[in-house]
């Protein structure tokens, strides 16, 4: 079944003090099955990329933070390639 993520930036570099000014760094990911969210953030952000996910279940429940993808592109096919 094809399912239709949404993404959300919602975190980001800060470069000053505006808010959401910089790169960005963090996503939210809707549309997954089973009212399931999930987030894809760089934790090696400025210096080096390392994206990870994180479930959470409709119950707000979440699972650790998995994966060391190179890009954000990388991290969400890995995302998308669970409900293929």
């Amino acid at each position: 079944m094809q399912h239709s993520f949404t993404l959300h930036e919602d975190a980001w570099l800060r470069d000053g003090p505006l808010f959401a000014s910089g790169q960005a760094v963090g996503y939210r990911v809707g549309g997954l099955p089973d009212g399931k969210t999930a987030r894809i953030a760089n934790f090696g952000a400025p210096a080096r990329n390392d994206w990870r996910i994180m479930l959470i279940n409709a119950d707000n429940t979440q699972t650790g933070w998995t994966g060391n993808y190179e890009t954000f592109e990388e991290a969400l096919a890995a995302l998308e390639n669970n409900w293929q």
